[in-house]
């Protein structure tokens, strides 16, 4: 389990470190012709989440950082209130990410499943585009109600169970049913399911794949719809590389605790995780390199030159990026 755990971490961190200020970059770059494609406003919702979440946890990651060499520099009475300093900070982190993420990401699991049984629809019943395919206002009212009933739920569930642990501090007697957070639980876990389910729906339109350049529809015709079919199929294969890992995590809290513990809730924790470290570097991976102007950017960038950073992470406009592919080019001349 120690194995899969390392393997994680070391993903993310390179994904916070070096895939994610390139990808806000490319975002940027490409905005103005992803403006045009159809499915623009579920892409761009889905790059916010990306954005916050890998915000939230880059911050989070420094915040643990902070309390490792706090904690390591305690070797007397003197230092307790740095160290109670310390682990505050990344009590707030801690709290901050698992919030966020229990918010957005069974949301952004459910426009995954919804976005792949749109272009289902599209692909094979053309005729439903009219009705299937809102309007940005339409689409923003959908997402704000979505948003406003997910998170009343999720604090709902933090009310009645924050009331149990309350009665549990006066009386030493945990009397919460177990309902609350089977409930939540099951609900996470299935959207979760969903997300591979959908795949189906893109492996139906992938076999009759000669017939989708020929579509007067929009479907899989531009870049960014490409990447939401690859994001997806990747997304998937990468839930299911990590099933070992689950599978562990839900044989161990099965026998440490079967006795409190369903079934839902013992699988949500590694679901959570996993989301939580894959999800986002996923995006970004398939963002990049399902677009064949950016690989050929990025084979072009020089990453051991200060200016090439600094374009990344100063400059988002088009005609940097041109710039800098002009003197590429033109010194490859010149050095040949």
């Amino acid at each position: 389990m120690s194995i899969y755990v390392i393997l994680l971490l070391t993903i993310y961190i390179l994904s916070a470190f070096i895939i994610f200020p390139l990808f806000v970059h490319f975002t940027k770059i490409n905005r103005e012709k992803d403006e045009k494609v159809p499915i623009y406003q579920i892409t761009n919702h889905l790059y916010k989440i990306t954005f916050i979440s890998q915000f939230i946890i880059f911050v989070s990651a420094i915040s643990i950082a902070t309390i490792f060499l706090g904690s390591s520099a305690t070797d007397n009475e003197n230092d307790e209130k740095k160290f109670f300093l310390f682990f505050t900070i990344g009590g707030i982190a801690f709290a901050v990410v698992y919030i966020f993420n229990q918010i957005v990401v069974p949301i952004q699991n459910l426009l995954i499943f919804l976005l792949a049984f749109q272009r289902f629809l599209l692909y094979f019943y053309p005729r439903s585009e009219k009705y299937i395919v809102p309007s940005e206002k339409r689409f923003s009212c959908i997402i704000r109600w979505i948003y406003f009933i997910w998170i009343l739920g999720f604090i709902l569930y933090i009310a009645l169970v924050s009331k149990c642990i309350s009665a549990y501090i006066f009386t030493h007697v945990y009397t919460c049913p177990r309902i609350y957070s089977t409930i939540n639980s099951a609900i996470y876990v299935t959207l979760d399911f969903l997300v591979i389910f959908s795949s189906l729906f893109y492996i139906s339109i992938l076999i009759s794949v000669r017939k989708i350049t020929s579509m007067s529809t929009s479907v899989m015709r531009t870049r960014p719809e490409k990447a939401i079919i690859y994001q997806t199929l990747i997304l998937i294969i990468v839930k299911l590389l990590c099933l070992p890992f689950v599978l562990i995590e839900i044989d161990f809290l099965l026998i440490s605790d079967i006795n409190t513990n369903s079934i839902m809730n013992v699988m949500y924790y590694p679901f959570f995780i996993i989301d939580i470290l894959t999800t986002p570097i996923v995006f970004q991976i398939t963002y990049l390199f399902c677009n064949k102007t950016n690989l050929e950017v990025l084979l072009k960038m020089n990453f051991r030159k200060l200016k090439t950073w600094s374009i990344v992470c100063c400059g988002y406009t088009s005609s940097n990026i041109v710039n800098y592919q002009i003197s590429n080019i033109s010194g490859s001349i010149s050095n040949s």
